[in-house]
């Protein structure tokens, strides 16, 4: 399955929440699922929906493909550390994601133009990679001319999120630190139940 490129209040309204890193548009004028009868649904989702949700949603809000959650899943389930956790950081530390939870993009699509259209630099040079993966210590910024971009400037003036404890911020300089690992209350998604992502690839991967 591709990176989703529809509806982004449609899938806030399927799964009932927030995604900051998909929208930061509100579903409250439609609060209901959508279709014709989504107002009434009241059948109780079965344990594979569920699980299928859970995983769905942080698929939506990182904007990745299949392929590539199955590749961060084999990655977790290999890792010494608890595998929710290591998924996690996986997830957190990709450039698009750090570049968004800066607060240079106001969503992670927007993030992710910024870093391929050759914004975003990594300790001084420029990475054009959304996935990349950031590591503590690493160094993020923007390009000089960048700066200077009216529509950076106002996000990084009003990010949609508030900066996570992961990240250090220079606002006169417009830099950016990772100074630790990211870690589990970092994700924006509320309630994530990591454990069903777990078991729902336990068999695939």
């Amino acid at each position: 399955m591709s990176r989703y490129t529809g509806p982004r209040v449609k899938i806030l309204r399927r799964f009932g929440q927030s995604l900051p890193g998909l929208s930061r548009k509100s579903f409250d004028s439609r609060p209901n699922p959508p279709g014709q009868h989504g107002a009434n649904r009241r059948k109780k989702a079965s344990d594979y929906r569920e699980h299928l949700d859970e995983k769905q949603k942080v698929r939506l809000n990182y904007g990745i493909s299949e392929r590539q959650m199955r590749i961060y899943m084999k990655a977790a389930m290999r890792s010494k550390l608890d595998t929710g956790l290591r998924l996690v950081q996986i997830l957190e530390s990709r450039l698009d994601n750090v570049v968004f939870r800066i607060g240079f993009g106001p969503t992670i699509p927007a993030a992710r133009q910024l870093v391929n259209h050759g914004h975003i630099l990594v300790n001084g040079r420029k990475v054009d990679i959304p996935s990349f993966q950031v590591r503590p210590g690493d160094v993020i910024s923007l390009r000089e001319k960048s700066k200077k971009i009216a529509i950076i400037q106002e996000n990084v003036a009003t990010p949609s999120l508030a900066r996570p404890s992961y990240i250090e911020f220079d606002a006169n300089a417009q830099t950016a630190k990772m100074i630790v690992a990211p870690a589990r209350e970092d994700v924006p998604i509320t309630d994530l139940k990591d454990n069903l992502i777990i078991e729902f690839y336990s068999r695939m991967v």
